[in-house]
């Protein structure tokens, strides 16, 4: 998973970070297999089997490699243009709600404290008034993340 966030190797499906970050939004919005990789956990993804999860030592690795951590940088900057650019995430309920969880708790274990709040009160910060249109659910686990 480290070399992954270094660029060194590919994904489950053989694509380099720097490809997924370049694809547009369509490929954001509608595939469901790469932000486990550009967000890694833990824990398992109950949407993506067999998708990364990573151990003590993997965690290690990637908080002391800046090429790891400028990669989550990267991604994370590219995930907040595809949230400009679409409006669906700002419905009661959407697929985005989760990643938007999974992506504060990945800067929160492998990044720290202050990356994962910037990012959550940057989405609460795009949704302005329109928060109280999200679910109580997904609120809820923004919240803990």
């Amino acid at each position: 998973m480290v070399r992954f966030l270094e660029g060194l190797t590919t994904d489950g499906r053989g694509r380099q970070i720097t490809e997924i970050l370049d694809q547009d939004d369509w490929f954001w919005e509608n595939t469901h297999d790469f932000i486990q990789w550009l967000f890694p956990l833990n824990e398992g993804s109950s949407a993506v089997r067999n998708s990364p999860v990573l151990n003590e030592q993997e965690i290690g690795l990637i908080r002391a490699s800046e090429s790891a951590r400028g990669s989550l940088l990267a991604s994370t900057d590219r995930y907040k243009v595809f949230l400009l650019n679409t409006t669906r995430w700002r419905n009661s309920h959407d697929h985005n709600h989760l990643r938007i969880t999974r992506v504060i708790k990945s800067l929160r274990l492998l990044t720290d404290d202050e990356t994962a709040n910037g990012f959550k009160y940057w989405v609460a910060g795009q949704l302005g008034d329109q928060i109280d249109s999200i679910n109580t659910r997904s609120k809820k686990f923004w919240r803990l993340a």
